[in-house]
């Protein structure tokens, strides 16, 4: 844990959390920052920092991550929380406990990680939402499990590699087409809309997300289709701040998947785009205050985590390219399929910049197999 430069006027407690104390940074404020990684980019941004404890299954150690907020910021700051929360909302909420909160409430961010209350709303309002059950189906092709809480599409696989009565689990149909997302602000009575993003997954690793790109063009209809469900599901749900709607286009209907209730990997790529900082929205749509208009996107922009192919070490003194983020400090060990950063272009077109994050993350593996950081590779 470092020693605070200036008092700070946010707390920032995620999994990974570089993206939002950069953002906080952009709208003028003075981030403290916990997450399981501490980069050396999230130490620049940050006022102060700590990394957190991690169990072997990347959940929080709870009582050393209370502990870690209670010496980082005192109970007057806010906090604002993103990933690694999904599995443990009742530690959200005791961290939140006594402390002014910039986000969706506890309660009603525990509610939209239900996968029973989520499909009965999704056929409460009449939107498509693949079908969903608790209990594993008899005949498992074209059924998918994903673990209850899980973020992230690594936990995702298919409903018969799970075993029968693992109450984690719930099953649902597996349904064609691009994933696609609507970011969005929230007050807890209204919405509005940012930006259509398209999603996709790493390289061989199933269902893990790797990377966004926007704006995303759809069909009108499919667009006012997944504004209606968000602006719907958010509201119903009393979703706070910076949000997303994740779903699937099919080439005709828009399928609702989930609310992700705090914000999410796509802030960076948005902030790219439009030169605002999201996490100052996100504060001002907590407190009440909509912007009366979306900030346009002035350009498009991408994003992609960089997995390493094998184990590695993270050479001492590397020389980070501009375009990366997440950057992992020297010496730190990453296991097969971690993340090692995060690389980010603009272009003109989405298409473009989904082509230059996909170039760049080669660049980058490639430098780093010329600076030895693989177990195979002996720097040049």
């Amino acid at each position: 844990m470092s020693a605070a430069r200036e008092p700070p006027d946010l707390l920032i407690c995620a999994l990974s959390a570089r993206a939002m104390a950069r953002s906080a940074r952009r709208g003028g404020l003075r981030p403290a920052v916990i997450d399981a990684f501490a980069d050396l980019d999230t130490r620049v941004a940050a006022v102060a920092w700590a990394k957190a404890p991690l169990r072997s299954d990347w959940r929080f150690e709870p009582a050393a991550l209370l502990a870690l907020a209670r010496g980082l910021a005192p109970p007057s700051v806010p906090l604002v929380y993103g990933s690694g929360f999904e599995r443990d909302p009742e530690l959200l909420a005791a961290l939140a406990e006594g402390r002014p909160l910039i986000g969706t409430p506890p309660t009603a961010f525990a509610r939209t990680l239900d996968p029973s209350l989520f499909a009965e709303a999704c056929h409460r309002f009449g939107l498509r939402h693949p079908e969903t059950r608790a209990d594993p189906p008899s005949h498992p092709a074209g059924w998918l499990a994903k673990r209850r809480g899980g973020a992230g599409g690594g936990h995702v696989r298919p409903a018969a590699e799970v075993p029968v009565g693992t109450e984690e689990w719930y099953f649902q149909r597996q349904v064609p087409g691009i994933a696609v997302s609507l970011l969005l602000l929230c007050d807890g009575r209204g919405v509005v809309p940012l930006a259509i993003t398209r999603q996709w997954t790493a390289p061989g690793r199933g269902f893990r997300f790797s990377g966004v790109s926007l704006p995303e063009d759809l069909p009108d209809a499919a667009s006012e289709a997944l504004r209606v469900a968000a602006a719907t599901l958010a509201v119903h749900f009393g979703v706070r701040g910076f949000a997303s709607l994740d779903a699937l286009f099919d080439g005709e209907h828009i399928w609702v998947l989930e609310l992700n209730a705090r914000p999410t990997a796509s802030l960076e790529a948005l902030e790219l785009a439009t030169g605002a900082s999201m996490l100052a929205l996100h504060r001002r749509a907590v407190e009440g205050i909509l912007p009366r208009q979306a900030p346009e996107p002035r350009r498009a922009a991408a994003s992609e985590i960089v997995f390493v192919p094998e184990d590695c070490v993270m050479p001492d003194g590397f020389r980070w390219p501009r375009w990366a983020g997440d950057r992992t400090p020297g010496g730190t060990a990453i296991a097969r399929n971690g993340p090692v950063a995060t690389v980010v272009a603009t272009a003109s077109e989405a298409s473009v910049a989904r082509r230059e994050v996909c170039r760049r993350r080669e660049l980058l593996l490639a430098r780093l197999r010329a600076a030895g950081a693989f177990a195979t590779e002996q720097p040049t």
